[in-house]
């Protein structure tokens, strides 16, 4: 395949979509569709690539192949017309191990944290004198960009579990970060999942990183001892990689002990516990790389988190306005411990749950953490192409009220109310208030509309 070869997306807006349409467009002729428009989109175009706004068999022409992604309907009237045609048609997950087979590739996988370990190894070895090319499935906040190209076989990949296929790459390095019993719509049974994180393992060639504080990962690597993993734990110091957290006003510290040895001490700005597992495994698949811990103590503390998690976009005076990625009730859980010392201000969770089946089969467990916040608005649920269901946030809202008779929740269906809502708790606030916006979805826009708000009088 050269510059002649036509390669088609549906959905070319989407954060994993784009990353590979940027890395393919350096040696093929790429067009795609998607029917939303973003700045992603738009650095695409510049970039030379085609995008159609609507999805509509017309787009299909003399494509070689097409890519799309697992949300994309059977019925969907490029794919149809593709298929019409005879053109190969491949998910996202596939063409991505396709496309980086012959190369060498580190995978970050887990339920969570794997856009911000992603992240972390990222400028890690951008600054120890590798050159990746780097796949992040959320946006690196300096740079302003989910996609890093360098003309090198090494990539780093946000690797996705939510539907197996991590399970398409070829690794040489393999990070998971954590396993938890999310995506169960696809994988249906515990030992569904368990196979497909047994099966990642197996297939890695040389090392695989995993904390060992994670339950269901202790249990997956206790069955299939294996010489090529190496464990990290904040609990167990007679492992590979022991390490301590030391917390100040303003930053954290870690210090890392190999084999009950100390090499080394880790300055960090202000991280929770959760993130330190994060930084912990990249900077452990850093030295398992031969990376000097010297050269990484040198940049621990610009290390920076991407976007979307936890992440400031207004702080004046006494306004904190924060925007978050979390929507598994356990990525919520460690916002609040990471919040809770902070007594002096009062937060307001505006949370959107992310699809039906998510809230629906972890509904006690999303209950029981969202009761526990003093003060929650919450949108509409998010389908994320999942069909709409009966089931509301109205009812969810009425169900936090039984649970918790202290938190104050709201329930709230329009954006722009939810913005004259925040408005008016900011305006009659004379402490310090924090706003935090959380969800998988587009509740971000809340928190735009706020600050533009805020900055227009």
């Amino acid at each position: 395949m050269d510059k002649k070869t036509k390669i088609h997306f549906i959905g070319i807006a989407g954060i994993g979509m784009s990353s590979l349409a940027e890395f393919l467009c350096k040696k093929y002729t790429i067009t795609g569709s998607d029917l939303s428009s973003n700045e992603i989109s738009t650095k695409l175009k510049k970039k030379g690539v085609k995008i159609y706004k609507h999805q509509l068999a017309k787009n299909i022409t003399n494509q070689n192949l097409v890519i799309y992604t697992s949300a994309i309907k059977k019925n969907n009237p490029e794919l149809v017309e593709a298929k019409k045609r005879g053109i190969k048609c491949i998910t996202r997950g596939k063409a991505l191990g396709e496309f980086t087979r012959k190369d060498t590739n580190i995978c970050i996988t887990g339920t969570h944290g794997k856009s911000t370990t992603t992240n972390y190894l990222a400028q890690i070895l951008l600054n120890c004198g590798k050159k990746p090319s780097v796949f992040l499935g959320a946006i690196n906040t300096k740079l302003k960009t989910n996609f890093i190209y360098n003309r090198s076989s090494l990539n780093i990949i946000e690797a996705d579990e939510s539907d197996n296929s991590f399970n398409f790459l070829n690794s040489m390095y393999s990070v998971i970060t954590n396993i938890d019993f999310d995506h169960m719509d696809f994988y249906k049974t515990k030992k569904n999942l368990y196979f497909a994180f047994e099966n990642f393992i197996k297939k890695t060639t040389n090392k695989v990183i995993v904390n060992n504080d994670c339950p269901n990962i202790k249990k997956i690597i206790t069955k299939n001892p294996n010489k090529k993993i190496v464990r990290f734990s904040n609990i167990d110091k007679d492992i590979e990689f022991y390490f301590e957290i030391i917390n100040r006003k303003k930053s954290t510290e870690i210090i890392l002990y190999k084999k009950k040895n100390i090499i080394g001490l880790f300055k960090f700005q202000r991280i929770s516990q959760y993130n330190c597992y994060n930084v912990v495994s990249s900077i452990v698949t850093a030295i398992e790389m031969g990376i000097s811990t010297e050269r990484i103590k040198k940049i621990s503390k610009k290390l920076n988190q991407p976007g979307r998690r936890f992440e400031k976009i207004y702080e004046r005076k006494n306004i904190s306005i924060i925007d978050d990625y979390a929507h598994h009730h356990n990525a919520i859980k460690e916002v609040r411990k990471f919040i809770k010392d902070d007594e002096d201000t009062r937060t307001i969770l505006v949370f959107q749950p992310h699809r039906f089946t998510r809230l629906r089969k972890n509904f006690k467990n999303f209950l029981n953490e969202i009761s526990l916040w003093k003060e929650v608005i919450v949108s509409d649920i998010y389908s994320a192409f999942e069909r709409k269901q009966k089931f509301t946030s109205r009812e969810f809202v009425d169900e936090l009220k039984k649970t918790n008779k202290r938190c104050k929740a709201h329930y709230i269906n329009d954006y722009n109310k939810i913005v004259t809502k925040l408005k008016k708790e900011i305006s009659k606030n004379n402490s310090n208030i924090r706003i935090i916006t959380m969800g998988a979805g587009d509740i971000r826009k809340v928190a735009t509309r706020l600050v533009d708000t805020i900055k227009n009088g």
